[in-house]
């Protein structure tokens, strides 16, 4: 029988595009998902089979430092906020349905979403999963040691969810680390670290790429047969326009195109002129790009970090904050990457960087491992067969 299915998330290109093969799976199933999320979204989930409801984009605007307390408490809102306008969204949609299971990511919501309708949560992580060692890190975390102290704003809209909806987060780390009996992690048990740690409640199923609808104007016929260097530092990081000017020095004398994807934040007219073989574009068709890539330089994000890996390309990682440290150390540790610190940065270290990993093979070998363990991953059709099973279980 079909099921109504809720689907949760943070509305970031790497927390809504690895969902994109589940949720095609639970459409061509039969059945009915409902998928709250942003209009940015919109027309590549409904591509996939969902029915989107639309709350406010509070994350595409906000410049963000997250290694300040002030950047902690504003991320921390966006977070409180967006987790209201879902809350709302689920109080309208369930009095005319009855869901069976809410499907959430690690961050926002979810958890929050499955106590107020008492239905199955399924957790989705599109990043590597922390150990409690690792979560207490985490600046939210309330053994982190770092000095974070919510202010009036927050206890007023952590009051109104509890008011409205009865719902409220165990602690304030829980907005960056829902979790469920059921666990779906986009990576494999060989890249994820320390894996002996997550038993059988986890779901390694590797990354997946189904083609997404949308019209991007960009001239990718221009990238074939030329050497390629794609740049991305992701969505949500501000104030980028320094670093991709650190790029047009390193790689003017590139033989070959360098495609910078600068995103919507960035000011492009703070951009030096660069040489005619850059292309630089607010949004760029990440995947066709990366098909062409010779060399990716990247944030270290997950999503792009395994659709560099799932195109076999070298990876030169600057991470700067959330997971990214631990990704660019596990592709150091695997041989698949290059770490170039973030207060290294330089137009001389981005341009050796590039040459190693364009020139020593082991980079391509380390991907190559990476890659074919995805493909060992669990299958979609019993990834499926085993979430029915789950939801039967818990709703007897």
């Amino acid at each position: 029988m079909a099921k109504h299915i809720l689907m949760i998330n943070f509305p970031a290109e790497g927390h809504v595009n690895p969902t994109l093969g589940v949720t095609k799976a639970f459409a061509e199933q039969g059945d009915h998902v409902h998928y709250i999320s942003t209009e940015k979204f919109k027309s590549r989930l409904e591509g996939v089979g969902a029915t989107v409801h639309l709350h406010r984009d509070l994350l595409r605007t906000a410049h963000i430092e997250p290694g300040t307390p002030a950047g902690i408490l504003s991320f921390l809102k966006i977070h409180m906020k967006t987790s209201l306008d879902i809350l709302g969204i689920v109080q309208r949609l369930s009095k005319d349905i009855q869901f069976d299971a809410v499907y959430y990511d690690k961050f926002g919501a979810g958890e929050l979403v499955r106590d107020y309708l008492k239905i199955p949560g399924i957790s989705s992580s599109a990043s590597f999963l922390f150990s409690e060692d690792r979560l207490k890190i985490l600046p939210l975390h309330p053994e982190s040691g770092v000095p974070f102290k919510l202010d009036r704003e927050c206890e007023e809209l952590l009051a109104e969810m509890k008011e409205k909806y009865g719902a409220a987060p165990d602690n304030m780390v829980q907005f960056m680390n829902n979790t469920g009996e059921l666990n779906i992690v986009y990576t494999s048990r060989y890249f994820q670290p320390e894996s002996e740690r997550f038993g059988e409640g986890y779901y390694f199923i590797g990354p997946s790429f189904p083609k997404r609808k949308g019209n991007i104007d960009f001239p990718i016929e221009a990238l074939k047969d030329e050497k390629v260097i794609y740049i991305s530092m992701g969505t949500v990081l501000g104030n980028t326009e320094e670093f991709f000017s650190l790029c047009i020095d390193a790689f003017a004398d590139f033989e070959g195109k360098v495609v910078i994807a600068a995103g919507e934040k960035a000011d492009l007219s703070k951009i030096k002129q660069a040489p005619a073989n850059f292309i630089i574009a607010p949004y760029v068709p990440q995947l066709e790009v990366l098909e062409q890539a010779d060399v990716f330089i990247t944030h270290g994000g997950m999503n792009s970090v395994n659709e560099g890996i799932h195109f076999n390309v070298p990876l030169v990682v600057i991470p700067h904050d959330k997971d990214q440290p631990m990704v660019a150390h596990r592709l150091t540790e695997l041989q698949a990457g290059y770490t170039v610190p973030k207060d290294k940065v330089s137009a001389k270290a981005l341009k050796q960087a590039a040459e190693e990993v364009l020139h020593n093979e082991k980079y391509k070998k380390g991907i190559q491992a990476i890659n074919e363990s995805f493909e060992d991953c669990l299958a979609m059709k019993d990834v499926m067969a085993r979430i029915g099973e789950f939801i039967e279980k818990k709703t007897k």
